[in-house]
């Protein structure tokens, strides 16, 4: 029988930001990134405090850049909760529940909704 992803697990997983970013980066890189100084795919170390990765040489990536997290100040693990929520829910989630389970405005719940929306169709073309 298939074991279903409980909220228990998900928080587990993508508890902090920092597991959340973890998460992104290694699905963005999963062989490793480009260090574009370096010339080659190398380690990078997680830069304390912001959203980035460095390499030993100094050069820092994003793994946010060109992503629909790019520039948000919402935070990662309230954009990882709402994917939760749509994904696990049947006959889906209203920007209204949205704002009243992550405790955001209505403005921000709704851009959250309405970019995973858009990104789902256009992942689907």
């Amino acid at each position: 029988m298939e074991e279903r992803f409980s909220l228990g697990a998900f928080l587990i997983k993508f508890g902090t930001p920092d597991k959340c970013l973890k998460t992104i980066f290694d699905l963005r890189f999963p062989k490793g990134a480009f260090c574009e100084s370096c010339k080659m795919v190398t380690k990078f170390y997680r830069v304390e405090g912001r959203p980035l990765y460095a390499c030993s040489c100094g050069w820092q990536i994003s793994p946010l850049a060109g992503t629909i997290l790019e520039k948000t100040t919402t935070p990662l693990q309230y954009w990882f909760y709402a994917v939760f929520i749509m994904s696990t829910t049947r006959s889906g989630v209203s920007a209204k529940q949205l704002q009243r389970m992550l405790g955001v405005t209505y403005k921000t719940a709704w851009s959250v909704k309405y970019n995973l929306i858009l990104c789902n169709i256009t992942a689907k073309l």
